[in-house]
């Protein structure tokens, strides 16, 4: 999101600065005209970072006005996700004047969705829930005096606004992107008996679901159905057990991390992209697998329901349960008609989402925003 919406934003000439803790070159790569500014220590996941907080809201503060000097004209903050949404809310207090357009993915899942709460190993869950009162409170209070809000689906527009109670008029919808550079179907791969699932490895995400469901699969027969598992997390461990005891070993293979041109060599040579997860707020890998022609299996909550939507860009099913996820499995992997139906389809719909339209709205609402110094 920062990379693709930072170096277009510079590539129409606008001065991009990107304040980080800090910016991988692995990831970063050509920054493509973005300025990054790492004010170092601990990520937001370590203790380390809550004990030192006031002391990276204060390197931030520092770098920002570094970056804007004397003058904040035609300046606009742009936060996105935690820790960057509370460190706009101390430079605000310091700089009220200082517009501001928070582009929210969704309310902080550690402080506001218990499922994601839930799923944290022990003793992180107990961790999160004694500190859940302390910091949703901080939340609240950092978040609600931004003004414009933007989100990336109408179902994270609902939960947002159901959460930090702003209006229609604060917040609006603007849908991400998907790198059709990277992201297409110029190189045709055969496609094989596979369904890939890209997610951190998580309870949360309902992989065990989906291994089960490959399980129920191989005991009707389907003895070359493979299931591909791209991410790393706290339930891998948990999942590369849960293969061995079903006697899975040649049926799912655990990638780790992925370069880019893996991962999309492999979604090219899929039949299906399955998310398990329940209310995803929007779900962006959903969007790159069906720019590559692979339909995603989903839940019919969130942001992947709206992405497929009505359309047969893939199969929604009611309830993450292993025996629906298998069905949808097999409609994929063994009825040729209905994967080249849904794969063609998956190809249209995914260029409904392009970041060019994405970068358009942001500049539009930018220009409004920039010099409007009664706007946080």
């Amino acid at each position: 999101m920062v990379l693709e919406t930072g170096k277009r934003l510079a590539a129409r000439g606008h001065q991009v600065d990107c304040v980080c803790i800090r910016a991988d070159r692995n990831i970063v790569g050509d920054a493509g005209g973005i300025r990054f500014h790492e004010i170092g220590g601990p990520l937001s996941s370590a203790v380390g970072f809550w004990l030192k907080f006031k002391t990276g809201c204060n390197r931030v503060v520092t770098a920002v006005d570094r970056i804007l000097g004397n003058s904040h004209e035609d300046a606009v903050l742009f936060p996105q996700v935690f820790p960057a949404n509370w460190w706009a809310s101390a430079l605000l207090r310091l700089h009220p004047s200082l517009p501001c357009v928070w582009y929210c993915q969704e309310p902080s899942a550690f402080i506001h969705s218990r499922n994601w709460i839930g799923a944290l190993p022990r003793p992180k869950n107990w961790i999160a829930r004694a500190l859940n009162p302390m910091l949703r409170h901080m939340d609240l209070n950092h978040c609600r005096q931004f003004k414009k809000v933007l989100v990336n689906s109408q179902y994270s527009r609902q939960y947002t606004q159901q959460v930090y109670g702003y209006s229609d008029q604060q917040c609006e919808v603007v849908y991400l992107g998907v790198d059709r550079e990277r992201f297409n179907t110029d190189i045709v791969e055969s496609r094989e008996p596979w369904i890939t699932c890209i997610a951190k490895l998580t309870r949360f995400k309902n992989v065990d679901r989906i291994i089960d469901a490959v399980k129920l699969i191989t005991d009707q027969g389907q003895a070359d159905c493979q299931l591909q598992i791209v991410g790393t997390g706290d339930a891998e461990a948990e999942l590369r057990r849960q293969v061995d005891q079903l006697g899975l070993d040649q049926h799912v293979r655990f990638h780790g991390r992925l370069s880019d041109s893996d991962m999309v060599t492999l979604l090219r040579k899929s039949r299906g992209l399955c998310l398990a997860s329940v209310d995803e707020p929007f779900g962006l890998v959903a969007v790159e697998a069906m720019a590559c022609g692979t339909p995603v299996i989903a839940v019919n909550r969130g942001g992947p329901a709206e992405i497929v939507g009505v359309t047969e860009a893939g199969l929604l099913i009611d309830r993450p349960e292993p025996v629906l996820i298998a069905k949808a499995m097999s409609k994929l992997l063994t009825n040729c008609n209905e994967f080249e139906t849904r794969s063609s389809a998956a190809l249209t719909r995914a260029a409904d989402f392009d970041w060019g339209r994405t970068v358009d709205r942001f500049e539009a609402i930018f220009n409004r925003h920039a010099g409007d110094h009664d706007s946080r």
